[in-house]
């Protein structure tokens, strides 16, 4: 099963029910098998970057030759995206780290020491639930975001890791979308939520907007 899912439904960090037996297990006893890159095989022939990847790579390469030493952190919903975004980081000769939820504690701790200390890995790719959640990140000032998830409270709570108390940089925040597709109207989806979080809307208008998001999604 998913680590990060796992955890995010415990409502204790120590330990919690196991969904499929419901006995009580604790953090600690958690083993995690690496991932294997299912891109692979993919990555050895004749890959082209896609669009994002290719504007992301542009905005890396912009940064590291202004000689300004700020560091960028890159979130996505997806670690198979993050796999991808590994090759063309290492062929750009790009120094980076990575911080997802398949990483022990101790693991976790020793990248997020060596993102802040090391200035050869100026790049720290993220999981967008692993960097939620109680993280200072001040060491970074540039934000990247691959993917817009549904609700726009997790993605907020991942900028405000690094738009926090101790941060000596302005922050730029720059989100991916492209045009035209279920990322784009998964924007709308979250106008919408974003209006439910701020009380805009009626009981009866948020049971229809539930129904509008699905059919919004999905036309």
């Amino acid at each position: 099963m998913c680590r990060e899912c796992l955890l995010s439904s415990w409502q204790s960090p120590s330990g919690g029910p196991c969904p499929i037996c419901r006995s009580t297990v604790s953090r600690s006893g958690l083993m995690t098998c690496p991932s294997v890159n299912l891109f692979r095989l993919d990555l050895e022939r004749n890959w082209k970057e896609p669009c994002k990847v290719l504007k992301l790579m542009n905005f890396l390469e912009s940064l590291r030759r202004s000689g300004s030493g700020e560091k960028s952190i890159v979130f996505s919903q997806w670690t198979s995206f993050l796999d991808l975004l590994q090759a063309p980081l290492t062929s750009r000769k790009i120094g980076f780290l990575r911080y997802d939820g398949s990483l022990a504690q101790k693991q976790r701790e020793r990248v997020l020491k060596e993102f802040n200390e090391c200035s050869d890995k100026p790049v720290l790719l993220m999981s967008l639930k692993a960097g939620g959640v109680g993280l200072n990140l001040t060491a970074a000032s540039n934000v990247f975001l691959m993917d817009p998830w549904w609700n726009p409270a997790v993605e907020e709570q991942a900028i405000m890791r690094i738009h926090r108390i101790g941060q000596k940089r302005q922050v730029c925040v720059r989100r991916f979308i492209v045009k035209d597709t279920v990322e784009d109207r998964l924007q709308q989806v979250q106008a919408r939520k974003q209006r439910m979080i701020t009380g805009a809307l009626t009981d009866e208008e948020v049971r229809d907007s539930r129904i509008e998001e699905l059919k919004m999604l999905f036309r």
